[in-house]
């Protein structure tokens, strides 16, 4: 009876991470695809200081997302990206991104940064970015 129990748990444990990637927003360690929300835009992001984690939606063409601490530095979001991270590559390839904060998803454009006052408050082998406000297009 122990064995079968067991066996029951490990296989339900099985089925539910295996479809975790299928969701649409990011789960733990899983990334999810196109984040939704309103869609809003903003001038800055100095309300950002209320929230811990946002969502980032990266590669435009085929949409995927992660949760990333929420890195706030004079009134600018800023987010890093460790090597050999996926969601790091497609952003150096396409630097249009959607922020979603909440419930609210805001377009914005990532800079990567090259400041030593903004790198040294981040681990030395990440590439970091400044997450700019952009105007959606009409």
């Amino acid at each position: 009876m122990f064995t079968t129990r067991l066996v029951l748990m490990i296989s339900v444990l099985i089925i539910s991470v295996l479809s975790l990637p299928g969701c649409q927003t990011p789960v733990l360690v899983f990334a999810g695809t196109s984040l939704k929300g309103e869609l809003k835009e903003t001038e800055n992001f100095e309300f950002a200081s209320q929230f811990k984690t946002l969502k980032l939606e990266v590669n435009p063409q085929a949409p995927y997302s992660v949760i990333l601490r929420c890195t706030l530095i004079n009134e600018h979001i800023y987010v890093d990206a460790a090597p050999n991270r996926r969601w790091g590559q497609y952003l150096f390839e396409n630097p249009l991104v959607r922020v979603k904060l909440g419930a609210d998803l805001y377009p914005a454009t990532a800079v990567r940064i090259s400041d030593p006052d903004i790198l040294q408050q981040f681990n030395e082998d990440r590439a970091v970015y400044r997450l700019d406000p952009r105007q959606v297009s009409p």
